[in-house]
Formats: C-alpha cells, sequence, structure tokens
C-alpha cells in the first residue's frame, strides 16, 4: 500500500475549526478519483491487512511450489488450498468491495459537509451584509441627530436674539410713547406760549396806544382845552374793536 505525504492547514472560525489537507507529491490521483482520509489507526490496521493479504498469497504461492512436486496428495491440498485463497479472496474483494462504500459514504459526507460550509459561510455574508447596513443606518441616525442638534442650538440662538430683539423694540415703543407725550406737552406749551405772546403782543398795542393818548393830550394846545377838541388817537382808542 503506497503512502503519499500530505500537507494539513487549519482556519480558525469563530466557533469552530476547517482543516485543509493537500497531497504533495505524484500522487497519481485524478479529480474525479474520490480519495479517503483515514486516521494513522485506520490507515496502519488497513495496511496490516493488505500486508497480511500480500503474506498470506506469498505463502500460498510458496505452498504451491512445494505442492508440485507432490502429485495427488499434493494436488488435493493444492486443491483445498486454492479453495480456501479463493474463499479468501472473495473476503477480500467483498471486504474491499464495503471498505469502496465506506468511502463513497465518507465522501457524500464530506460534500455534505462542504456543502453546510458553503451554506453556513453564505449565511455568514449575508449577516455581516445585514450588520453593515444596520451600522450604516446608525451612523446616518447619528448624523441625521447632531443636524438636528446644531439646528435646534440655531433656532435656540434665533429666538434668544429675538427675544432680545422684542425687549429692545418694546424699550423704544416705551420711549415713544413717552417721545409723543413730551411732544404732545411741547405742543401744548408751544400753544400756550403762542397765546400768551399774542396777549402780549395786543397789550403792548394797547399800552402804546393809550400812551400815545396820553402823549396827544399832554400836548394839546390851548384852543383844544377850549374848544375841547381830542386827539385823532384818542378818538381812534375810544372806537369799538372791530
Amino acid at each position: 500500500m503506497a503512502k503519499y505525504q500530505t500537507k494539513v492547514k487549519c482556519y480558525q472560525r469563530k466557533k469552530s475549526k476547517q482543516y485543509l489537507i493537500t497531497l504533495t507529491g505524484n500522487h497519481g490521483f485524478k479529480n474525479d478519483e474520490p480519495v479517503m482520509i483515514l486516521s494513522d489507526t485506520d490507515f496502519n490496521e488497513l495496511e496490516n491487512i493488505s500486508n497480511s493479504r500480500k503474506n498470506q498469497i506469498l505463502d500460498l504461492e510458496s505452498r504451491l511450489t512445494e505442492l508440485e512436486g507432490e502429485k495427488d496428495h499434493e494436488l488435493f491440498l493444492k486443491d483445498h488450498k486454492v479453495k480456501n485463497l479463493e474463499e479468501s479472496l472473495d473476503k477480500s474483494q467483498t471486504h474491499v468491495k464495503d471498505l469502496k462504500a465506506e468511502l463513497k459514504d465518507l465522501e457524500e459526507i464530506r460534500q455534505g459537509r462542504e456543502n453546510e460550509i458553503s451554506a453556513l459561510n453564505q449565511q455568514v455574508t449575508l449577516y455581516k451584509t445585514k450588520v453593515q447596513n444596520l451600522e450604516n443606518e446608525v451612523t446616518e441616525f447619528k448624523e441625521n441627530v447632531a443636524e438636528s442638534d446644531a439646528r435646534v442650538k440655531s433656532l435656540q440662538q434665533e429666538l434668544s436674539t429675538a427675544k432680545v430683539r422684542i425687549k429692545e423694540l418694546e424699550l423704544m415703543e416705551d420711549q415713544v410713547s413717552k417721545f409723543k407725550e413730551l411732544k404732545d406737552d411741547h405742543n401744548r406749551l408751544r400753544n400756550k406760549h403762542d397765546h400768551l405772546q399774542e396777549r402780549l403782543r395786543t397789550a403792548l398795542e394797547e399800552i402804546n396806544a393809550q400812551q400815545k393818548v396820553i402823549s396827544d393830550l399832554s400836548n394839546r394846545g390851548f384852543i383844544d382845552y377850549i374848544t375841547g377838541r381830542l386827539p385823532k388817537s384818542y378818538k381812534q382808542l375810544s372806537e369799538p374793536k372791530k
């Protein structure tokens, strides 16, 4: 039984390990030929069986050589041995057939395991994609929250500025109201001043007119006194005002 060297690589998964076994050298296996992987114990046992069969065949061949010189008895023994050999060969062929069947079953199991691993890898890839999508959604949500917080802060600042502006406008309204009151007071005082100014002007005109009459009366001549003639200014002063 031929022996071949192998290389084994172990890939660590999250919860399991995956082994890759490679035959090195000119092993002569084709791509479509089944290969059964056995442990050292099983391989040694199978090798011992093969060696035992080879030794039995060698022993039978040696025995047949010895029996060639022994005619009938040897022929009888030879036939008996041949029969036993055939039975042994039949058993060996049956055993080999059973081993091939086991090898086929192992190959089907291996193929099933590979299919399961492939399906698990696809599920892992799908889960990774879902996780990545969720991470992207979380990142986008955080960005939206940050933008919302910035917008809220901006609105709060605008609200604070608006409140200050409202207070300024209210203060300006108070000042405008006071200004209107002061303006009304000023207008009243102005009207009063104009009225007093007019009364003063009228009073001054009357005083000037009276002083002129007094002056004209004082400056009358002797004839004016005898005749009782009054000055023109006195007459104008005595005339009713229009």
